[in-house]
């Protein structure tokens, strides 16, 4: 299986030595989609022509309007630094929530407080997001030999993964135990050792036999489907690719 584990101890020694004032991106939104944004925003961001706030925020109140001209306003709401801009994507997002309004009520959010403040405004973002001060990560861990889990080492997992989350301050937002595997959504900060966490997690479930294996799989750019980790699993030799699971 492949180990991300040094990668995003990497990424978050990287963001702690960062100043300034950080904002993340709460909502769940693909790489992609997200550099789609972007770039839509530095070509407005280029382009000199003057832009009427209240012109934009008539658009986002016109139930007519269309998903071009939508994302114009937004965009272009977005990167005015206009309080009542804000708001109105503010309420827009409260009906319409999709990532391009997410993304827009985010840079609105960032480029006010620069307007406003002398601190400087960090934008991250990555493909899970998070919430707060908190980024959200995937974990994928199997069992050892991808033997089938017993009831009784399914309860081990569901009782151990959330302590030791907690004990990190960490929030568990969902924990899916499978046949041969389980995964772990959560929210951690900057501070927090993903690796260490579950390393810990993992000695402890093993205390009542060597059940959950040592190699898994940390990332903050996607949700696995079962069908992306049957995949996952194949392609590392983990399970017979005659008779998958």
């Amino acid at each position: 299986m492949r180990n991300d584990k040094d990668a995003i101890k990497i990424l978050q020694q990287s963001l702690g030595n960062i100043g300034g004032n950080l904002h993340i991106v709460e909502t769940s939104v693909p790489i992609d989609k997200q550099m789609e944004y972007f770039n839509y925003s530095e070509k407005l961001r280029n382009n000199d022509e003057p832009r009427d706030v209240q012109e934009l925020i008539s658009i986002l109140e016109d139930p007519a309007a269309t998903m071009q001209q939508l994302r114009y306003a937004l965009s272009s709401l977005a990167i005015s630094g206009n309080v009542e801009g804000f708001r109105a994507i503010e309420k827009f997002n409260e009906t319409h929530k999709d990532y391009w309004t997410s993304m827009a009520l985010m840079q609105a959010r960032m480029m006010l407080e620069t307007e406003l403040t002398d601190e400087r405004q960090v934008f991250i973002s990555t493909g899970l997001g998070g919430k707060d001060d908190k980024f959200r990560f995937f974990v994928l861990c199997k069992s050892e030999g991808l033997k089938s889990f017993s009831e009784f080492q399914r309860g081990v997992i569901e009782n151990e993964f959330p302590y030791f989350i907690e004990k990190r301050h960490c929030v568990l937002e969902r924990l899916s135990v499978s046949e041969k595997f389980f995964t772990i959504l959560l929210l951690a900060n900057l501070e927090v050792n993903i690796k260490d966490l579950i390393d810990e997690a993992i000695v402890e479930c093993n205390q009542y036999g060597d059940f959950v294996s040592d190699s898994y799989m940390v990332t903050n750019v996607k949700v696995f489907s079962d069908e992306e980790i049957e995949n996952e699993l194949k392609k590392n030799q983990l399970i017979n690719p005659e008779k998958p699971f």
